[in-house]
């Protein structure tokens, strides 16, 4: 299956592990077509005459906008990878997800600083408006990610699972990329909530008993078993209890997973921020790349 990816530059040392997630991709180089991307902000008058030509300062940030993109696409040029590069002017968040819906991107690639859902958005960070802004799935990469070594050919992958249908798109999503990702090995994760005190000290209830078992867990990754299973793809249910984001990025190392793979609603980043989005906590503090998908 080949694999269109937009890849988001702007030279930062987030972008840089970007880039070098992709690469180190092993698999079917000719079936993958990439993009990359910068967005240079365009510039704002605040009076009537500009002291400066607009028409001036829009050519120097395209200029300097194309210099990124293209060092990027000719790293991954040099790594094998068909790759083109582009520079636009806009809100990057606005533009990234133009960008990819006009190319029929299957993934949105970029580093990301993993400050945190609510600081991202009060800093009016691109990844997380970039990540709830639109359909196509984003793999952010933080510059301390550690990336897979054999992405292409096989990969150990961590899938959160929660018994909602945009939890299931995120285990379809894997079945249908397997080809470009490699061969799978999926650690699916439930994580449900610890006890409280009165219910570890009252008399045991049925409901209780129910929750603190492992039928919910097997309940909610059902369809995804059934998935993996008929698609002869490897998989390994893995329960635990606590808070959600932290559960998800703490089995992700001590299973060796290489990559996190997260649904989302896609309610957009004020939203998320405002909750407390799972995914974006958890994307915040991964020590692997996270994959969000709507």
């Amino acid at each position: 299956m080949d694999q269109k990816i937009l890849l988001a530059v702007d030279g930062s040392p987030a972008s840089d592990r970007a880039i070098e997630f992709l690469e180190g991709y092993r698999g079917d180089l000719a079936r993958t077509e990439t993009v990359a991307l910068n967005v240079q902000a365009r510039p704002v008058a605040l009076w009537p005459r500009a002291a400066v030509d607009p028409g001036a300062v829009e050519s120097a940030l395209l200029a300097a906008g194309r210099e990124i993109a293209e060092a990027a696409a000719g790293r991954l040029s040099a790594a094998g990878l068909r790759c083109s590069a582009a520079v636009r002017l806009g809100f990057a968040a606005d533009a990234i997800l133009r960008e990819a819906q006009a190319a029929a991107a299957d993934l949105i690639v970029m580093g990301t600083r993993g400050r945190g859902a609510l600081q991202g958005l009060l800093l009016g960070s691109v990844a997380t408006r970039t990540a709830h802004g639109g359909a196509i799935p984003v793999c952010l990469v933080r510059p301390e990610s550690a990336l897979p070594q054999r992405l292409g050919r096989s990969l150990r992958v961590m899938l959160a699972l929660d018994g909602s249908e945009h939890a299931l798109r995120a285990g379809r999503w894997l079945a249908e990329r397997r080809e470009w990702l490699g061969e799978l090995d999926v650690q699916i994760a439930y994580v449900q909530q610890p006890l409280s005190y009165l219910e570890t000290v009252l008399p045991p209830h049925d409901d209780v008993i129910e929750q603190w078992g492992t039928r919910p867990g097997e309940d909610a990754a059902r369809a995804a078993r059934e998935l993996f299973a008929k698609a002869g793809i490897r998989h390994h249910l893995r329960l635990s209890a606590g808070d959600p984001a932290q559960e998800m990025v703490h089995l992700a190392s001590e299973t060796k997973c290489e990559l996190l793979v997260l649904g989302t609603r896609g309610l957009g980043a004020a939203h998320h921020a405002l909750v407390g989005s799972v995914a974006l906590k958890a994307a915040a503090h991964s020590a692997v790349p996270v994959v969000l998908v709507k």
